[in-house]
């Protein structure tokens, strides 16, 4: 398999200012043939846009078992933990790297043979550019039952370290961007889920609702500033997925939030577009993925005139003097609709600071 590669061109900073930063990899069941470049033009972190090539980044599976026509086979999970063998190869400021894993849409808690702690992200700093460094991802899988073939996707997100300090920069730029790998994994033995005990260990969402509301002509003129996109109708809306994200309800588009030191923050996400598509969405606090005591990812399923809502409070006490925030979502029903659907979802990093 061809790893997936990505240059931070600048033509990706729309995206990223509209919280929406959808990324392709082969689907399961089609062979990746061929490595794509662009030409060299992204900005550099911060608040100042530069010339010259912040980085570039590539990941894939040391090791995929394929059928006789070249498609990708599931992994298989045959009980206790499962060990993914991977590598990763960089340049430029790219060589900082973290990795997100989601089974079926949830996120995964792993462990590296270097850093032998189950976190839902470990990051990593490479030496050298454009070098191979393979890695295991090991875990045991938090659902899936004997018989079911999930997906997994394995997410890199870009400088995972980089926290602006709001005195040299107060905006991420384009670190913290996002490339997934799609595949799947199927179950010869039950997973194990998480139980209370391991989930008390997250940070806590509290007060969690989920709701729907209609899509109405203003919001869908509200969409133009977090997209970039004229004239969104409602047939827009049967291709394209929008994420939104707002703090006490203002903020959709700020890089940096003061908050109080104690207290809460009340969160609003939404989001909008292709009907049928099933995600699930997790909060993050620091590449950390927020519980409510007994989730961390929440489901939606997009339907047709109306925006998927979830909100929730974070209590403020839990919270670093500097916090990096946002939400992942993961397409669930990926093969469904692979050649439509957006299968990730990253919202703009946002930095909630109390100094």
């Amino acid at each position: 398999m061809k790893k997936n590669f990505v240059l931070l061109l600048a033509f990706l900073l729309a995206m990223t200012v509209a919280g929406c930063a959808p990324q392709k990899s082969e689907p399961s069941s089609t062979p990746n043939n061929s490595s794509n470049t662009s030409d060299k033009n992204p900005f550099q972190t911060g608040d100042e846009m530069a010339g010259g090539v912040l980085g570039s980044i590539g990941h894939s599976p040391t090791t995929m078992n394929r059928d006789e026509n070249g498609n990708k086979l599931p992994f298989v999970y045959e009980g206790g933990e499962i060990s993914i063998p991977y590598k990763v190869s960089a340049a430029g400021k790219a060589k900082n790297v973290g990795f997100l894993v989601f089974v079926d849409g949830i996120a995964q808690p792993y462990k590296t043979e270097t850093a032998p702690g189950y976190q839902t992200m470990h990051s990593m700093n490479l030496a050298e550019d454009d070098k191979e460094y393979p890695f295991s991802i090991i875990f045991e899988p938090v659902t899936g039952k004997m018989g079911d073939t999930l997906s997994l996707m394995i997410v890199s997100v870009y400088a995972p370290d980089f926290m602006p300090d709001m005195e040299n920069s107060s905006s991420y730029g384009m670190y913290h961007d996002t490339l997934a790998g799609d595949y799947e994994i199927t179950f010869e033995a039950d997973a194990q889920s998480p139980n209370s005990t391991t989930l008390l260990k997250y940070k806590k969402l509290h007060n969690v609702k989920q709701s729907t509301e209609p899509v109405t002509q203003d919001y869908l003129d509200s969409l133009f500033i977090y997209s970039g996109m004229e004239d969104i109708t409602l047939e827009t809306l049967n291709k394209q997925v929008f994420a939104q994200q707002f703090f006490d309800g203002g903020g959709g588009l700020i890089s940096n939030l003061k908050v109080n030191a104690d207290g809460t923050l009340h969160v609003t996400f939404k989001i909008v577009g292709y009907p049928g598509s099933r995600y699930r969405h997790t909060f993050y606090i620091n590449h950390q993925a927020l519980s409510d005591g007994k989730n961390t990812s929440f489901e939606t399923v997009l339907t047709k005139g109306n925006v998927s809502v979830i909100e929730a409070d974070i209590d403020l006490s839990e919270l670093e003097d500097f916090n990096t925030f946002y939400v992942v979502s993961t397409l669930c029903n990926v093969q469904e609709l692979w050649e439509d659907g957006k299968f990730l979802n990253k919202t703009a990093s946002v930095l909630l600071y109390k100094k």
